[in-house]
């Protein structure tokens, strides 16, 4: 039998990882570690390995959890292992071969940097905005009857439901600091919120006959009433 092939073997059982449902990354890290340990020994047929050992490199800290990992391994194609009763003799592991199957072939034509990677990068971009794009369309009034027939379900007059459309209307829907209106509604009852405290701010001034009264001069009689 040919000598292993390392990058064909590690490419051929991942691309099998991927494509197995029953694959969890606790399942790749112990497959991880058996592969290193056999590269280390220049990939005979079968390896004697420690059960401490593969744990620590697989960061299972759980002994049950090691064997029940292992034994699913083997039960799904993976690997066979040979367990020993005896603290001086490891377990035998034997790990099959995934580098016969075809390999994918990189385009060479360009520079790896120029490869799909870039692209990726450029389509991910565009995806990302494109929701964006539509929520904000989503979030403004189709028109003014929109918002007229809004405030008056909020008891709100016609003319308070222009100022408001009108207003956004000119600036694009968007905020202060520029960002895109989110929720239209909820910005008109800001708004209307913001009226009732200008509205309760404008208290009217003292009546005319009190300030007559305070008025005082060299002629005022302080016998008369205030």
């Amino acid at each position: 039998m040919r000598e292993v092939n390392y990058i064909h073997h590690l490419n051929g059982v991942l691309r099998k990882f991927s494509d197995d449902e029953n694959i969890s990354s606790s399942h790749r890290s112990l497959y991880l570690a058996f592969f290193e340990l056999w590269n280390q020994k220049h990939f005979p047929k079968t390896i004697m390995v420690s059960s401490k050992q593969v744990m620590a490199l697989a960061k299972i800290r759980s002994r049950t959890t090691y064997h029940k990992l292992i034994q699913e391994l083997k039960i799904w194609g993976y690997l066979q292992y040979r367990p020993s009763n005896s603290p001086k003799i490891g377990t035998l592991v034997e790990l099959f071969r995934f580098d016969t199957l075809p390999d994918q072939k990189m385009d060479r034509t360009c520079s790896v940097s120029e490869q799909v990677p870039v692209q990726k990068m450029v389509s991910f971009n565009k995806h990302k905005n494109k929701p964006f794009i539509n929520s904000f369309k989503q979030t403004c009034p189709k028109n003014e009857q929109v918002v007229i027939a809004y405030f008056k379900s909020e008891k709100r007059s016609s003319l308070e439901a222009k100022k408001f459309y009108n207003f956004y209307e000119s600036i694009g829907w968007k905020l202060n600091d520029k960002h895109p209106i989110t929720n239209w509604k909820a910005c008109a009852r800001n708004w209307m919120i913001k009226a009732d405290e200008m509205k309760n701010d404008q208290r009217p001034n003292a009546p005319s006959h009190i300030r007559e009264n305070m008025d005082t001069s060299q002629d005022k009689n302080y016998g008369e009433p205030l």
